[in-house]
């Protein structure tokens, strides 16, 4: 079993020197490969400058009118290796001291005049060679004067052996190696220093991460406070979201428990007074009732209090609405009322079922008592958000009473069981999500409410 580090700032140390390590062979691989070809290129321009220099030497002959002349004329100087030939007309004319002794001639590869010359490997009477040749059509020496010029094709090949020629080459290459051995360590210190840097900076912007998260443990902040790098702050922002999320709990079951200790003093105190006194049965039976309709009322709203995990799960809504649609009809089977469903067989939505659906309930039931024949449920997508609308033919609720009918009333112990507190639970579960619940008016006649759940929770 591999052991890996704890410190992400070791693990990048270590990945640092291991991409150093490889970094420098392949350096040197690759630089080697670039010295071969331009030191290649370097032979190959002597070559082609060596070929332009036997072409101005069938110029001065032709213009000397000194067709038998030879090569001891210096062209190619010394070195018998940098052999050539012209031929001219079909005729060789003109070739070095090498072929003239040898009896050789060099192989011709072109037939027809080029605009420059080709270089290519070959093997010849003396071995494998490197070449260059061009077929020019020249124009002769003082041909000019009568009128059109007298032009005549002129065949040119110039060549060295492949061993000098690779000589050549590797006496070049080992010159530019040793500069490259020069540029290794320059280039490796730099590279080391901006690994060094890169490192320094990652590990910078995690303390200031770990210095924020500190003063908000310390109170000092509301949340994580800093401007990060784009990385880090999506982390950021998405911890300072659950932070808010734990917050809007907490206060959310301060204001339960707080509301179910005032909703079940005043039954308990009626209780303590009756049992000093006469003991009226009927009294303490309705206190009873009283006290075990908060209870289930407040444990349908700790079921449905907020997230469950796994909120990016994907639920499907129209199966959800059809669930919730098909249990009320069984349940109020005698009812003559319609649950009408809308919504597309491919809409899924990244929140647990079991709040959602708690929401849908909630309304469907709030629907189903007041409704004369019809509900109806429909969800699509808007704007990147999930929208949910409940609605009914029942009378509905009067524009300036929909803002109150979403509130806890200050004394919920004064309503009698299931009567408005459905409002208040969807509207609870929809804010812990950063969505909204809204009224208005149905087509259908009655009260149309409309859950927007926002696709994950927005930035804080």
């Amino acid at each position: 079993m591999v052991v890996r580090p704890r410190s992400l700032v070791t693990r990048l140390t270590l990945w640092a020197l291991l991409l150093f390590a490889i970094s420098i062979p392949l350096f040197w691989g690759l630089f080697s490969r670039a010295v071969d070809g331009v030191s290649r290129d370097v032979v190959d321009t002597r070559i082609l400058e060596f070929a332009d220099q036997v072409r101005g030497f069938w110029a001065s002959a032709e213009a000397t009118d000194s067709g038998g002349m030879s090569p001891s004329s210096g062209l190619g100087g010394p070195d018998v290796g940098w052999v050539w030939q012209i031929t001219v007309d079909g005729r060789r004319t003109y070739r070095s001291e090498l072929l003239r002794l040898m009896k050789a001639s060099l192989p011709v590869a072109e037939k027809t005049p080029t605009d420059a010359f080709a270089l290519r490997q070959a093997d010849t009477a003396l071995g494998p060679m490197r070449l260059a040749e061009r077929v020019i059509d020249e124009v002769l020496p003082f041909s000019g004067k009568a009128g059109t010029p007298e032009r005549i094709r002129v065949h040119y090949i110039v060549g060295i052996d492949t061993a000098r020629y690779g000589g050549y080459v590797e006496e070049h290459a080992a010159r530019l190696r040793k500069l490259a051995l020069l540029a290794v360590i320059p280039v490796s210190l730099v590279i080391l220093g901006m690994l060094a840097f890169i490192i320094m900076v990652i590990r910078r912007d995690f303390q200031h991460v770990a210095q924020a998260m500190h003063r908000y443990e310390n109170a000092e902040t509301e949340d994580i406070k800093g401007q990060f790098p784009r990385e880090l702050q999506g982390l950021v922002d998405q911890m300072n979201r659950l932070l808010l999320q734990n917050v809007k709990l907490v206060e959310r079951t301060r204001k339960y428990v707080s509301k179910i200790a005032h909703d079940i003093n005043h039954p308990l105190a009626v209780m303590k007074n009756g049992l000093s006194g006469t003991v009226d049965k009927a009294l303490l039976s309705r206190q009873l009732d009283r006290m075990a309709g908060l209870v289930d009322r407040y444990s349908s709203l700790a079921r449905a209090i907020g997230p469950e995990g796994q909120a990016g799960r994907e639920t499907a809504i129209a199966e959800l609405l059809e669930d919730v649609a098909e249990g009320f009809t069984i349940l109020y089977r005698r009812t003559p009322l319609t649950i009408e469903c809308a919504c597309d067989r491919d809409l899924m939505f990244p929140m647990p079922r079991h709040d959602l659906e708690a929401m849908v309930s909630n309304l469907v039931s709030n629907a189903h008592k007041f409704a004369e024949t019809r509900v109806r449920l429909s969800a699509r997508m808007t704007d990147g958000k999930l929208r949910v609308s409940v609605e009914d033919d029942g009378p509905g609720i009067p524009e300036n009473q929909r803002e109150t009918a979403l509130n806890w009333g200050k004394r919920l112990d004064e309503a009698p069981p299931g009567t408005g507190f459905g409002l208040s639970i969807v509207k609870d579960i929809a804010d812990l999500y950063e969505g909204n619940i809204r009224l208005a008016a149905s087509e259908l006649g009655g009260l149309k409410v409309d859950i927007t759940i926002p696709r994950g929770l927005r930035s804080s």
